[in-house]
């Protein structure tokens, strides 16, 4: 996987939304973070990468994986990409003997949301516009 395909559909939406899609960080940052510190399923079609889910399962002593990141190319949206690459997620994580996954979801996005709870994803935690949502991976 070549990481500039992945940075350049998030470019691409951070650009669609007007500067909305990362928002509470600055967005080199945060790419310069995944970048180092992720790791990434992605999707492609045609040699394009037209998906993924970045994602960090890398800390042994916790045993809690965490998903920062799921995108679909617009196009795309709605074909159940994105549950396809977060069960694929999921699964790498169980390999690893993680016991959670978490991860956060604007309270306003809730196609996104029926497709964690439907992973088996349940809200645990919440603030004025995020929830945190953990499945346990047993």
């Amino acid at each position: 996987m070549e990481y500039e395909s992945v940075e350049a559909l998030i470019r691409e939406e951070q650009l669609a939304s007007k500067g909305n899609f990362i928002n509470r960080i600055n967005i080199e940052d945060y790419l310069d973070k995944i970048r180092s510190k992720a790791e990434f399923l992605t999707y492609y079609v045609k040699g394009e990468c037209k998906g993924f889910v970045a994602f960090y399962c890398n800390d042994p002593f916790k045993k809690n994986a965490f998903i920062t990141l799921v995108l679909v190319s617009p196009r795309l949206r709605g074909q159940g990409i994105s549950k396809v690459l977060l069960s694929g997620v999921l699964s790498f994580c169980k390999l690893r003997e993680f016991k959670n996954c978490s991860l956060e979801v604007q309270k306003n996005n809730f196609s996104a949301m029926k497709v964690y709870r439907n992973l088996g994803f349940e809200i645990v935690e919440e603030d004025e516009e995020k929830y945190i949502m953990k499945v346990a991976l047993n």
